[in-house]
């Protein structure tokens, strides 16, 4: 299937009670550069984000947090970037904040509280940051079987 801009001035329609204006044109609101922006007509307070034209060009990033029996691991995917342009932070609060220097990437995670923060640990390789967050080794509880005495 393809689809073919409509400019309103031929008529494909052998249906003499139909015009060209009846239909509907897909292309009749396209800006002038080509590029459609779907969510142009979406007020920014039910996106729940503002538009990326206001923060210039975005970075392509992947993000995963996943729990293991002994850590949290969050492996963020940061294409073109070195482990020196990266910043990992660990903020009041528990708050893990992973950027870069150029201010084009920023994601805050509250990190839970079964987790070491004293031993949390960042590495980077080929582009992928992995943060490290051991977790506080659970508890077993202390149970004892108590014997029971009596005349049945």
């Amino acid at each position: 299937m393809s689809i073919v801009p409509f400019t309103g001035r031929e008529s494909n329609v052998s249906n003499s009670n139909s015009s060209s204006r009846d239909l509907w044109d897909p292309f009749q609101n396209f800006p002038e550069n080509g590029l459609w922006d779907p969510f142009s007509d979406f007020p920014s307070s039910l996106l729940g984000f503002r538009p990326l034209s206001l923060f210039g060009t975005s970075v392509n990033t992947s993000l995963d947090w996943r729990e293991t029996q002994t850590a949290h691991v969050l492996t963020a995917s940061l294409p073109g970037f070195m482990d020196e342009d990266v910043l990992v932070e660990l903020q009041d609060d528990r708050v893990l904040q992973v950027s870069v220097e150029s201010g084009r990437f920023m994601s805050r995670f509250k990190i839970p509280d079964d987790a070491k923060l004293e031993q949390l640990k960042a590495s980077m390789h080929n582009g992928c940051l992995t943060v490290t967050v051991p977790k506080v080794e659970a508890r077993m509880p202390n149970v004892r079987n108590i014997d029971i005495s009596g005349s049945g």
